[in-house]
């Protein structure tokens, strides 16, 4: 090759690398896509963008001063959305527990409890306490709670507790707890969603007969009962209220951190 091709092929190289665009160009062009898709309400494909101007330009510090504005705008916008979402669908849920909590008396023990109870009229401890049953109530703080109570002459260590009906069969185990008063006493709880579960089967199967069989430690400790159409009737409803404050509480939760955000992209 002469030394005239070689002058060639490097100014040929020059030129070509002068017409490429920069970094910061090229960062700014992602921006500017960024910005469009916003202006279409294409929020997630914008953040997919922006997230790659930061992992492949990581030293163009202005346009990614850019992006993140435009990200808190993002996150601005989505809040605004969210919280429309929320006004939308608590009220109506609010207005349904209220109908419903009517069934239920409230219960909090002052001295011992943080959190107050709604339990079912047809389901309190009080009336209930020399025989197997199963409990349930909501707490004020929005969470559903089963206990499954033994009675009986002899310590049974509750393991699990097995529900049948028309053919169908669930287990639930639990956190079980004992003392002795006379006769022995054992209570089983059940947490927010094994608890939801448990009174959805029971829910699913309120008119047919539901065989509760409590499991001990022992195969011949094991215990069986049924439930009867109140207990039926009443736990269906501690379900329903459960459920719907299982969706209030995420409702409210996504209605703070929304006021949160837009608060502060306000100020």
């Amino acid at each position: 090759m002469t030394k005239q091709h070689l002058f060639i092929c490097a100014l040929c190289a020059m030129l070509f690398t002068a017409c490429q665009p920069s970094e910061e160009q090229r960062a700014a062009t992602l921006v500017n896509d960024a910005k469009q898709l916003v202006d279409d309400g294409q929020w997630r494909q914008a953040r997919i963008v922006l997230d790659s101007l930061h992992l492949t330009y990581p030293k163009q510090v202005a346009q990614r001063r850019l992006a993140k504005a435009l990200e808190d705008s993002i996150t601005y916008l989505e809040a605004q959305r969210t919280l429309a979402y929320v006004d939308t669908l608590l009220p109506p849920l609010l207005s349904q527990a209220d109908q419903l909590i009517r069934r239920f008396k409230y219960e909090k023990n002052e001295k011992y409890e943080d959190h107050g109870k709604y339990v079912h009229r047809l389901l309190s401890t009080g009336s209930n306490t020399s025989r197997n049953f199963i409990q349930a109530y909501v707490l004020d703080s929005r969470q559903t709670v089963v206990k499954s109570y033994y009675y009986g002459t002899y310590q049974v260590n509750q393991q699990t507790l097995r529900l049948t009906a028309n053919g169908e069969e669930t287990t639930f185990s639990g956190r079980n707890h004992h003392f002795q008063d006379g006769a022995h006493h054992e209570i089983m709880t059940f947490d927010e969603d094994n608890a939801l579960a448990l009174l959805n089967f029971i829910n699913t199967h309120q008119n047919s007969k539901v065989r509760v069989e409590g499991v001990g430690d022992k195969p011949t400790r094991n215990w069986v009962y049924y439930l009867n159409d109140k207990e039926k009737e009443a736990l269906s409803d501690t379900y329903q209220l459960g459920f719907l404050m299982k969706d209030i509480n995420q409702l409210e939760r996504m209605q703070r951190t929304a006021n949160a955000q837009i608060n502060r992209y306000t100020k």
